[in-house]
C-alpha cells in the first residue's frame, strides 16, 4: 500500500484505538458479519441471502494494523458476480475460487465500486481469469491519474440506472468520491453502498482526500429513495447491522456544521 492509500484508511479511522492482531484479522472495525468462514489469511466469506454471500478482505497499514474491507458474491442466471476485487491479486485469486465453490457457476464479472485500490487491487486476478471489472465511467480515468488498475465504463451509468446481470448499477452522486456506485440486488434486497456508506459503529466519515462532502447529502437521500425496501445494507468497511444510510447521513451533516462554524 502507498502512502495514498495508508490515509484513506486513516481518514476513515476517526479516533477508534487500535489493537494489536498480527494474524489478518481487523484492528480496527469488526468483519461485516459473524462467524464467517475463513477462505485464506486476509479473506473471509459467509452466506446472507439465498444466492448472495458476503465477503471481508482486509490489507495492512504500518499505523493502523489490518483494515478490513467488504464485498460480495452474486449468483445470476447465467454466471456470478464478485462485488470489488480485494486489495491485491492473491485476495482476487481467492475471491474467484470462493465464488466457484459457492455458486457451482463460472464467474462472468466483477464490478469496482469505485476506484480506490481496496476496490480494484485485484484487478489482475480477474483479468487473468478473462473477468471483465466494470465500474463507473469516471472511474477508469481516475484510476489512471492514480496510477491504479483500470476498469472497463459501464455505458449510461451516470445518466441513470443500469441492469448488469443479477444486479443493478446506480450512480447516486458524488460522496466518498466522485465515481463511487451502489450496487442492488433486488430478489434478496440487499444494497452495496461500498465505502459512500459508513458502518454504524464508525464515528468518522472515511477519507475527504477525494470527496465531495457538499454533494454528500444529496447522494445519500437519492439512494435512500431508490431502494426504501432494503433489507441489507452493507457499507465498505464493517458492520452490516443497523441503517448505515441514515448513520451516514448523521455523520456527513456533524462536518458540515462543524465547517459552517465561525
Amino acid at each position: 500500500m502507498n502512502r495514498r492509500t495508508i490515509l484513506i484508511a486513516a481518514g476513515a479511522l476517526g479516533a477508534r484505538p487500535v489493537r494489536a492482531a498480527r494474524d489478518g484479522s481487523p484492528d480496527l472495525w469488526e468483519l461485516p458479519v459473524d462467524k464467517m468462514e475463513r477462505i485464506g489469511p486476509t479473506v473471509w466469506v459467509k452466506g446472507l441471502a439465498p444466492g448472495v454471500w458476503i465477503t471481508c478482505f482486509t490489507f495492512d497499514t504500518p499505523d493502523l494494523g489490518h483494515v478490513p474491507c467488504n464485498g460480495l458474491i452474486i449468483a445470476g442466471a447465467s454466471g456470478s458476480t464478485i462485488i470489488d476485487t480485494g486489495v491485491n491479486r492473491d485476495q482476487g485469486a481467492l475471491l474467484l475460487a470462493a465464488a466457484k465453490r459457492l455458486t457451482s457457476q463460472p464467474v462472468t464479472q466483477a464490478i469496482a465500486t469505485h476506484f480506490h485500490g481496496d476496490r480494484t487491487g485485484g484487478t489482475e486476478a480477474m483479468r487473468a481469469a478473462n473477468i471483465p471489472v466494470f465500474a463507473h465511467p469516471y472511474s477508469v480515468g481516475l484510476a489512471q491519474a492514480y496510477a491504479a488498475p483500470v476498469p472497463q465504463p459501464v455505458k449510461g451509468l451516470e445518466k441513470g440506472p443500469v441492469r448488469l446481470g443479477p444486479v443493478e448499477l446506480f450512480f447516486p452522486g458524488a460522496g466518498h468520491t466522485r465515481d463511487n456506485i451502489a450496487v442492488w440486488h433486488h430478489e434478496s434486497g440487499t444494497l452495496f453502498g461500498g465505502c459512500l456508506l459508513r458502518a454504524t459503529t464508525d464515528n468518522g466519515v472515511g477519507s475527504l482526500a477525494d470527496a465531495d462532502i457538499e454533494a454528500y447529502p444529496g447522494t445519500l437521500d437519492r439512494l435512500a429513495a431508490r431502494y426504501p425496501g432494503r433489507r441489507f445494507t452493507i457499507p465498505g468497511h464493517g458492520t452490516i447491522a443497523g441503517d448505515a444510510i441514515s448513520w451516514t447521513r448523521r455523520r456527513v451533516n456533524a462536518v458540515l456544521a462543524k465547517r459552517a462554524q465561525p
